[in-house]
């Protein structure tokens, strides 16, 4: 049954994202993992989310959510759990 989760995950993924996005998604996931020590798993935005909403943030990490959103609104909260 998991298997097929899976597949079913990656087939929706591949539906939902062009290869350039899948791409920038990478090394979206890679600069959490080198720079923030996160998890190869979770986007730096939705990593942020997390820490302000746990009062952890610092101000570095608090204006990139503020430059995120100007490209999108409420960038880092829509992005948590990605």
């Amino acid at each position: 049954m998991e298997k097929d989760a899976l597949i079913a995950k990656f087939e929706r993924d591949m539906a939902k994202r062009s290869r350039a996005m899948r791409f920038l998604l990478v090394l979206d996931q890679m600069v959490n993992v080198l720079v923030w020590n996160g998890s190869q798993d979770e986007t730096v935005s939705s990593h942020i989310a997390r820490r302000i909403e746990a009062g952890r943030a610092n101000r570095i990490e608090v204006a990139l959510c503020g430059m995120l959103r100007r490209i999108e609104r409420s960038h880092c909260k829509k992005s948590k759990g990605e």
